[in-house]
């Protein structure tokens, strides 16, 4: 049985950008309208590529080189022999060689460098790039360096069938069926019986370019029906059937699927119905009706029609015989099935029951269709990310089984304007009228795109970013001395800031804000300031204390040290005396090195914890009279802020059940919390 070729699908490209805006799908540039691999596009050779210098010469004999297990070879005339040969020009290279023609064939064709060719030899396809001439040492051509890959399978295509089903009557019979695909597939016929005999057809001018089947049923012998299943198989390997029914003695009426689903779309399928029962002779009944319309069909003379075109059965031409016998003498019957598009997030069930009059033979098919769809980009994305600037772009592909005019879109915010686009190549995209956010703050739009009676929506949100607009910090301290800080602003947009306060002035250079203030010998403890930018949301505050490091610090009863200040804290601290950390070896889990008041609060839960831990007592004495808040400090506090200047003191923080953390000017370690005295500072924030 001779191979065909296979064409390749056409392939689109779907393009969806959800972090800054979506695009459109377009057509790959690398295809022409039918799919092919344009000529002048560079690809890479396909899988199982061979090269070969081919020798020209009459024969083996005479020196020439074969292609393969082929009798392809360049002749004398260099000329392609030994096989049938078709050319599709110059090409880039054996990859752009992606289809096999139906017409233009030859026995021999001219070599040409650059050019590709398709060649069939003893049952295989070839294709063949020829890269260029082979000169021989005293001049003149003697060959060419060419490329090949075999089998060449063509494009990757399904099958497509004018019928699923053909019926016999018990005398049997030959028919004849031509595919209906347009361009060239590869296949090859099984069938499941002995009894029903398979011969590929062509109507085309040759034999090797097979595009349909001849089924010979032999006469049955046995009173029942039989049956018997022919797999059409391409060469990548997608499968079609059709069944094939030879009538008995008796009637017979099946269905060659019991049950179908159908898309949530418009649609319209048909399901083979293989019978010797006369269409007047039967009743279909249908709880699917009102979406759903069933009709029994004869399509014989159709099939007849088609098949009366072949020229070749087998590898013979086929007899020249009226266009009315040419087909055979099978049947061919069909359940066509045409539902209306389903516009609600359900399925859709019914039955469908053909009866013969008589009612002694019957068939039901169970009929589903698929809920309807609608959402953007795929299934579970419903959130689009844009920058502030001002577009009208794509967001997004819509998908979905309603029509285009059913389709309406809304948004509950002024600043996006989304509408619907159908695209010529049917692709319904979703765009939007997105306005400029001027400010930093970023904002979100809820679109909701459904049908017009709303039985189905999908909602999504587009989030637009505000300016860039950071302050490398928005808390600014300084103590009572005049002074001045500079701070950093990342932004990409102009920008200009004013202080609500005299002693608190700004100055700008570039991206750098200089605050200055004056010295400040107020009763207050601190005075504020607000520094604002125009037409932005951000701020910075500014909080200038009236005291300084080594200050005597005096507010609501808290009396110690000035001991550390920075843009957020400030420390006062005392010296409470030396003690030992605790006097048991348990872990507490006071165990944070940035945050004393923490340990502090961990501690303070022990019962009898004053006497078991006698450092934190020490601190803790000094909140009475209503002051709260002094605490032992915890590591990290004492060795990068507070930092005293002499002596060793305890940390709130533990390393161990017997350890915790100290801090001197010349070492910081652990020390055995019940073995050890050492001195105790109490510190609290102001």
């Amino acid at each position: 049985m001779e191979k065909t070729i296979k064409l390749l699908e056409r392939v689109f490209t779907f393009l969806l950008l959800a972090v800054a805006f979506a695009a459109c799908s377009s057509d790959d540039d690398s295809t022409d309208g039918d799919g092919n691999i344009k000529p002048d596009v560079n690809v890479n050779d396909p899988a199982g590529t061979v090269s070969l210098s081919m020798m020209k010469g009459h024969d083996l004999n005479e020196g020439a080189t074969y292609i393969g297990n082929s009798s392809i070879h360049i002749g004398n005339d260099y000329n392609f022999d030994g096989g049938y040969f078709i050319s599709l020009g110059t090409v880039k290279g054996l990859g752009n060689v992606s289809y096999i023609p139906t017409t233009g064939w030859a026995s021999n064709f001219s070599v040409r460098s650059g050019n590709g060719y398709v060649a069939y030899s003893y049952g295989t396809f070839y294709r063949i790039y020829v890269e260029k001439e082979i000169v021989g040492t005293t001049g003149g051509i003697i060959g060419y360096d060419v490329k090949y890959q075999a089998p060449f399978k063509g494009k990757d295509l399904e099958l497509e069938l004018p019928a699923t089903s053909v019926s016999f009557d018990k005398k049997g019979g030959t028919e004849n069926i031509v595919f209906n695909n347009k361009e060239f597939v590869v296949f090859t016929a099984k069938s499941s019986e002995d009894w029903c005999q398979i011969i590929p057809t062509s109507t085309y001018n040759y034999s090797f370019l097979a595009n349909g089947i001849q089924i010979i049923a032999q006469p049955s012998n046995v009173a029942a029906t039989t049956e018997a299943t022919i797999t059409l198989t391409t060469a990548y390997g997608k499968k079609k059937e059709i069944k094939v029914t030879r009538g008995g003695v008796d009637p017979y009426l099946t269905l060659n699927e019991t049950s179908v689903t159908l898309d949530a779309k418009e649609c319209e399928r048909q399901v083979g119905l293989n019978t010797n029962i006369q269409k007047e002779d039967l009743t279909i009944s249908n709880t699917a009706s009102s979406w759903c319309k069933a009709e029994f069909v004869d399509q014989t003379r159709a099939i007849h029609a088609s098949a009366a075109r072949i020229k070749f059965v087998g590898n013979k031409p086929a007899k020249a015989v009226k266009a009315a016998n040419a087909a055979g003498s099978a049947n061919y019957y069909a359940l066509v099935l045409k539902a209306n598009s389903n516009d609600k997030d359900t399925e859709r069930k019914g039955t469908i029951t053909l009866k013969s009059k008589d009612g002694k033979k019957s068939v039901t098919l169970n009929v589903i269709q698929n809920k309807a769809y609608l959402y953007v980009g795929y299934e579970g994305y419903n959130d689009v990310s844009l920058d502030n600037e001002e577009r009208n772009a794509a967001i997004g592909n819509v998908y979905t089984s309603l029509e285009y005019e059913d389709l309406q879109v809304s948004c509950d915010e002024a600043w996006c304007k989304p509408e619907l686009q159908k695209k010529s190549n049917g692709y319904i995209v979703l765009n939007a009228n997105i306005s400029k956010n001027a400010t930093e703050k970023s904002r979100k739009a809820k679109v909701v795109i459904s049908n017009k009676t709303k039985t189905l929506n999908f909602t999504m949100t587009v989030s637009q970013n505000g300016v860039k607009f950071v302050p490398s910090q928005t808390k600014v301290g300084f103590d009572k001395k005049q002074s001045n800080k500079t701070i950093t602003i990342s932004t990409n947009i102009d920008w200009e800031a004013t202080s609500d306060q005299s002693w608190c002035t700004v100055s700008r250079n570039g991206n750098n804000l200089t605050i200055r203030v004056t010295a400040y010998g107020g009763s207050s403890a601190s005075r504020k300031a607000t520094i604002s930018f125009k037409g932005l949301l951000s701020k910075i505050e500014v909080n200038q204390s009236k005291y300084a490091v080594g200050d005597q610090y005096s507010e609501n009863g808290v009396k110690g040290e000035v001991v550390y200040m920075n843009d957020t804290v400030r420390y006062v601290k005392k010296e409470v005396g030396e003690s030992f950390w605790s006097t048991e070896n348990v872990e507490t889990g006071a165990n944070d090195k940035y945050d004393g008041m923490k340990n502090m609060a961990v501690i303070k839960k022990i019962s009898g914890w004053k006497n078991l831990y006698p450092a934190f007592a020490l601190c803790d004495a000094l909140n009475t009279s209503g002051v709260t808040g002094w605490y032992l400090p915890a590591y990290y506090e004492l060795s990068n802020r507070i930092r005293p200047a002499n002596g060793t003191y305890w940390s709130s923080s533990e390393s161990s059940n017997k350890y915790a953390g100290y801090y001197s000017p010349s070492e910081t370690n652990a020390a055995r919390k019940t073995d050890t005295k050492l001195k105790v500072m109490a510190v609290h924030k102001f």
